[in-house]
């Protein structure tokens, strides 16, 4: 195989690597790489017969045009400075492959990969980038190798038919390989020990926004239905208890206060700026119940609404400020463009206590004055209530009735009859989902003189057992209600159904990957100083009792089965010293038994003679410098046996003695 082949499969191996980074920018549209993609193929149909596609001025003038393009897109298309960057990028890798005569042709494609893996950097936080760097980095060495190569053997002879195949065979891939491996190792450590600076140089939009329904100051009733079927995760919940909760988490996200027929609305706009403590948290309010803390990695959405499990006491996370209202909903200053990790402290208990008696707002059914429905509506809340006391009974009593006399369903019948969607759920198809069973036990509470507003936010989801977190999606949308008890609080209750809240049963190798997309997030992405400092007092306290017991062991105050333990590391230690000393002596054997006897005895006679190579020099320039063919036949004999992992015997060895004992006698 001659250099062409090799360049080629290098340079298109990382095109490839190109385009696989750009696939992970969510902006770019699929459609677009496939389409490339494509035109890559078309290329290298081209370049394996050798033709000359593009004409040096028709290729800067593509260029131009391309640029044109690159900067109309970012104007007008996309207004994404990384997204408009890598089509651009994108286009003009294959626009290259087409014109690939030159060296500098192939480092142009590398340059243009490096800065589609850079932009992919800044705009993915998919595990499969490191993947990808990671191919990059093997690539990048083969690629350096191979060219430094051609040229030395291209200066020292000039037809390359004649190069030996043999240079580049497996313990060339595999050796790149090893040392590939061991830069990467030794580039995760820096990592891990160099201070992280969270300055946020990429806080900014750089996926698309998930747009939720439902977390807005107006909700149209029906509109949470639409999504119920969306598997888009929201969020990643984490805990920090070990194994499933034995009841169900309700992560609260926004409360409405006000219906007018059609939808809810908040109209309770009152907030309380919260800014973090000495010790960097938000404190929210302290509340009774049991605690849990959670640690929630955020999708980027177009809301500002914060989640976290029901009443949530504390959090603390990379935000300036929180806006807290009154009836505990929690709002960023803005929308998140990009995904945010924050822990938070819930107190597990279905009463909330959010300060004084409630608002009149909370007893609103104005709708009703409006509504022709209005009457039956009345004498249903009644007939639920009829003969109980106190508002508990009442509340649980409408409760039950929702849950056992209406069905779920994602698609309600819809009858001409009906005066509204609330009507038609009561009283003609009696289907509906979450949304109309909260509407309507937040209306016929309010008719028994029962404070309630409706709650918007997410059930707990997929439960991942291999990590210890909820996977919540837009389909586990849901709404619940709160109604004041006196003597109690706002306590929660849930009308829908029970086929309405089945929990999902994701397959082993989704929870698996999704597993890895949670640790790469959580150990990678979001990796911050808090968790070097966390790891290194882990290290400092397991170093400590190491070196401890060693000291008890070494004074004898420690039993038989207490020196068990340091004399386990005694044995790791001696025998890890044993292979690192025996990887050093073979090492420098191996070292010295690369170089061919027969190429060291050529030096020595060469030297004898005053001709000695330059520490500077390789074999074949120093070959070239002699003017010598015997030298030169030595030589390519040398480089076989040395970089191409092939012995030299027989006859060809003979050849070889006999052209230095040739030297010998020659002046």
């Amino acid at each position: 195989m001659n250099f062409q082949a090799y360049t080629l499969i290098i340079t298109y191996f990382m095109a490839a690597l190109g385009l696989s980074a750009v696939w992970l920018i969510e902006a770019i549209e699929a459609p677009f790489i496939i389409a490339v993609a494509a035109v890559v193929l078309l290329t290298l149909a081209f370049n394996i017969k050798r033709r000359r596609v593009i004409p040096g001025f028709l290729w800067n003038i593509l260029a131009i045009f391309v640029f044109v393009f690159f900067i109309a897109d970012y104007l007008m298309i996309s207004g994404e400075l990384i997204t408009a960057a890598s089509r651009f990028l994108t286009i003009l890798l294959a626009l290259k492959l087409f014109d690939l005569n030159r060296n500098r042709d192939h480092v142009m494609v590398f340059a243009l990969v490096f800065f589609q893996i850079l932009a992919s950097a800044a705009s993915t936080v998919s595990p499969f980038f490191m993947a990808i760097l990671s191919l990059f980095i093997i690539g990048s060495i083969w690629a350096l190798i191979i060219f430094n190569m051609k040229k030395d053997f291209q200066d020292a002879s000039p037809k390359e038919g004649a190069f030996p195949g043999i240079a580049f065979g497996a313990p060339f891939f595999i050796g790149v390989i090893v040392i590939s491996v061991f830069s990467i190792l030794i580039t995760f450590l820096l990592f891990l020990i160099i201070p992280r600076m969270e300055m946020g140089f990429f806080e900014r939009k750089t996926m698309n926004t998930v747009k939720v329904t439902g977390f807005s100051d107006r909700v149209d009733l029906g509109a949470i239905g639409p999504v119920k079927q969306d598997a888009t995760v929201i969020m990643r919940v984490g805990l920090s208890t070990k194994g499933m909760p034995k009841e169900p988490l309700y992560f609260r996200g926004m409360a409405l206060d006000h219906y007018d027929g059609k939808g809810w609305s908040k109209t309770l706009r009152a907030q309380t700026l919260v800014r973090k403590d000495p010790g960097g948290v938000f404190d929210l309010g302290g509340m009774d119940g049991m605690p849990l803390e959670q640690s929630i990695l955020l999708e980027p959405l177009d809301t500002e609404v914060i989640f976290a499990a029901s009443n949530v006491a504390a959090l603390e996370g990379p935000f300036p400020g929180l806006w807290l209202d009154a009836s505990g909903s929690v709002r960023l200053p803005s929308p998140p463009y990009s995904r945010i990790e924050y822990r938070a402290l819930s107190m597990l208990s279905p009463i909330r206590q959010d300060g004084g008696p409630p608002l009149p707002e909370y007893l609103d059914t104005s709708f009703l004055r409006t509504n022709p429905g209005d009457s039956r509506m009345e004498r249903l809340a009644y007939l639920i209530s009829n003969g109980l006391e106190s508002e508990m009974e009442k509340a649980s009593a409408i409760e039950k009735y929702l849950k056992t006399n209406y069905t779920y369903t994602l698609s309600p019948p819809q009858h001409d009859g009906a005066a509204g969607p609330l009507d038609n759920f009561l009283f003609y198809s009696k289907q509906g989902y979450c949304e109309h069973y909260a509407t309507a036990m937040a209306l016929l509470l309010r008719i028994n003189g029962i404070p309630a507003r409706v709650v918007t936010g997410f059930l707990q989801g997929d439960w991942n057992e291999h990590g210890n977190y909820f996977i919540v999606r837009q389909q586990d949308a849901h709404s619940w209600v709160e109604a004041y008890i006196k003597g109690e609080g706002w306590r929660r209750f849930d009308p829908t159904p029970s086929s309405g809240i089945m929990p999902h049963k994701p397959s082993a190798l989704g929870l698996y990957l999704d597993l890895l997309k949670w640790r790469w997030n959580r150990y990678i992405i979001h990796f911050s100083f808090t968790d070097q400092r966390k790891l290194a007092v882990q290290i400092e306290g397991a170093g400590s009792g190491v070196f401890q017991n060693l000291r008890l062991y070494v004074k004898g105050t420690r039993s038989v089965g207490q020196a068990h333990t340091p004399r386990i590391f005694f044995i790791i230690l001696a025998v890890s010293l044993g292979l690192i000393l025996l990887w050093r002596i073979k090492g420098r054997s191996s070292a010295a038994s690369r170089t061919p006897a027969f190429y060291i005895e050529m030096l020595k006679v060469l030297k004898k003679k005053g001709i000695t190579k330059k520490a500077d020099e390789t074999p074949l320039e120093f070959a070239e410098r002699t003017g010598n063919i015997r030298v030169k036949r030595v030589t390519e004999a040398f480089q076989l046996a040395r970089y191409g992992g092939g012995a030299i015997r027989g006859k060809e060895l003979d050849r070889i003695k006999a052209a230095i004992e040739e030297l010998k006698r020659r002046a």
